[in-house]
């Protein structure tokens, strides 16, 4: 008999944030639920200065976390990054640095397959 199983996509949008700092924990795994590989990450930059660095990160044990996409913006707008192949049982958003000011606003929305 085959097993079966229930499988979605996720979606995830925090609340954006205005200086360097890590979105909450959003869960990507529940055992016989569903188990997520493909990840993607949508940047919404305002106010930016000279540029930011955004990062996704993921970890699989719930206490140590790495990065799955990082990326430099440099300009205000809307950005899209994919990721395939990297089980994790939790991902964040993270806004890891900002450079020619202190102004720019990060709005980061995930989504888990």
């Amino acid at each position: 008999m085959p097993v079966t199983y229930f499988q979605d996509t996720l979606f995830f949008t925090p609340a954006a944030l205005n200086a360097p700092g890590t979105t909450a924990e959003f869960p990507v795994w529940e055992n016989n639920l569903f188990a997520t590989s493909t990840y993607s990450l949508i940047v919404t930059v305002t106010n930016i200065d000279t540029s930011v660095v955004v990062r996704l990160d993921g970890t699989i044990d719930n206490t140590n976390w790495g990065p799955l996409i990082s990326n430099t913006i440099s300009a205000n707008g809307t950005y899209h990054y994919n990721i395939v192949g990297a089980p994790v049982k939790k991902i964040r958003g993270n806004f890891l640095s900002e450079t020619g000011g202190t102004a720019a606003v990060v709005k980061m929305s995930m989504s888990a397959r």
